[in-house]
């Protein structure tokens, strides 16, 4: 039996789970935004899906933003999370708990879990992106995570995708991806387009009845998301993607304009349109899926 952790900027879920992919209620608290409240958090999350789960507990694994050293369980310093710079989330976990957790950047642990048990279940090769407070980026190649320096996965939300205006993003830089996708991108893409938003759940009830900024808005946004995928099919030449994360619970909106801003930035090179772009049917659980099959190789 395992326990999956997904520790995210505003919330940590958790899970337990089992080599056949079942598992129990997700439990999910607030994420404080300092180091000893989300120390105290994680280690009550961890108990409290311990003392749920049927049988013994085997192994825990924690997805969470990074970039992490994942040989010596340390973050280096989170884009989104500053308040966690070098802290020792391995040392901390096994200090209580007895068991040196499995680490991994969530979304590559949510680009593992939509080719085990998601949208793109059974497939080899997979892009998969997750659209929510940041641009995070897993690269799958013949079942496993394609990584770079330090065992970290590309961070293919910080590729330059133009100036947009001067906007910095949490690494500091401009031009990111990330500035362009996120949801703070498209909440201030509505706004442009005169709706009134307390946050970017408002945009739903806009959408709900089918209000023309709205769905002027999510084609925009669309627009940008096919333009960035046919860059990463251009360099990965990967021909299966998969959106999660919170923004693709948005995707019947944009689902039909990507692919044809991703077909007009190919058609000269048509053999590179990928085959399939699909939606998590559960984006909570991408990353808690990934570290039950990560802990299971």
């Amino acid at each position: 039996m395992y326990i999956c952790i997904d520790l995210g900027g505003s919330n940590i879920r958790g899970t337990w789970m089992d080599r056949d992919g079942r598992c129990g209620e997700v439990l999910n608290v607030p994420r404080p935004r300092e180091l000893a409240g989300t120390k105290k958090a994680l280690a009550g999350l961890i108990q409290n899906v311990m003392q749920k789960s049927p049988g013994a507990v085997n192994n825990i694994g924690i997805a969470s933003a990074g970039p992490l050293n994942l040989e010596q369980g340390i973050y280096f310093t989170p884009t989104n999370m500053p308040e966690l710079k070098g802290f020792d989330l391995a040392g901390f976990v096994s200090g209580i708990f007895g068991i040196r957790p499995v680490l991994e950047n969530d979304a590559q642990a949510a680009a593992l879990g939509e080719i085990f048990n998601g949208c793109l279940a059974g497939e080899k090769d997979a892009l998969v992106f997750t659209l929510g407070t940041g641009l995070g980026s897993g690269v799958i190649m013949d079942r496993r995570v394609w990584r770079g320096r330090l065992d970290a996965g590309p961070e293919l939300g910080h590729v330059y995708m133009g100036p947009n205006r001067g906007k910095r993003c949490g690494c500091g830089q401009t031009g990111c991806a990330e500035t362009w996708l996120n949801a703070a991108a498209l909440k201030e893409l509505a706004m442009q387009n005169g709706l009134s938003l307390a946050s970017l759940k408002d945009l739903d009830i806009y959408l709900e009845k089918k209000d023309e900024k709205a769905l002027v808005t999510m084609q925009q946004y669309g627009r940008r998301l096919g333009l960035f995928l046919s860059q990463m099919v251009s360099i990965f030449g990967i021909k299966n993607i998969g959106l999660s994360g919170g923004l693709s619970r948005l995707g019947p909106c944009f689902s039909e304009v990507v692919p044809q801003s991703i077909n007009f930035r190919l058609k000269t090179r048509p053999w590179l349109i990928p085959d399939r772009i699909e939606l998590s049917p559960d984006p909570q659980m991408s990353a808690l899926w990934g570290m039950g099959y990560l802990m299971q190789q």
